[in-house]
């Protein structure tokens, strides 16, 4: 139990210094209805992304933040993906870190909040 944290630990750690890859999103804004029933919540509807079987895949959300993600195909079309928000000094130390995980089929909407941020994205899983 002891080494699956630690592993999860560095896992996120490591999430952190991946900057160089990451892409720019575009932001989206919510309908009026929406935007009254979440609350400060920035929302972002990413499109199909593809993903490759444990290769991270990192996107500027704008404001200072990132997020990568890092699929674990767990069966033909179901995919775990654990997404790691993150923003940094300007120095370019983490200020803040948030992690979570969600499940959903390959080629299917997924939709995530995580932070401050909710994400709408159709995870597409690529051969390596």
């Amino acid at each position: 139990m002891g080494i699956s944290n630690l592993v999860a630990t560095v896992t996120v750690f490591v999430t952190g210094l991946m900057p160089m890859s990451c892409h720019k999103a575009a932001q989206t804004k919510a309908p009026p209805a929406a935007a009254a029933t979440a609350t400060n919540s920035i929302l972002h509807n990413l499109g199909e992304v593809a993903l490759t079987n444990h290769y991270e895949t990192c996107v500027r959300l704008g404001g200072g933040k990132q997020c990568t993600f890092r699929p674990r195909m767990l069966d033909a079309h179901t995919v775990e993906i654990t997404f790691s928000l993150e923003s940094r000094t300007n120095a370019g130390k983490i200020h803040d870190l948030t992690v979570t995980q969600a499940t959903g089929k390959s080629g299917k909407p997924l939709e995530v909040a995580i932070g401050d941020f909710q994400l709408s994205l159709t995870p597409r899983m690529v051969l390596e």
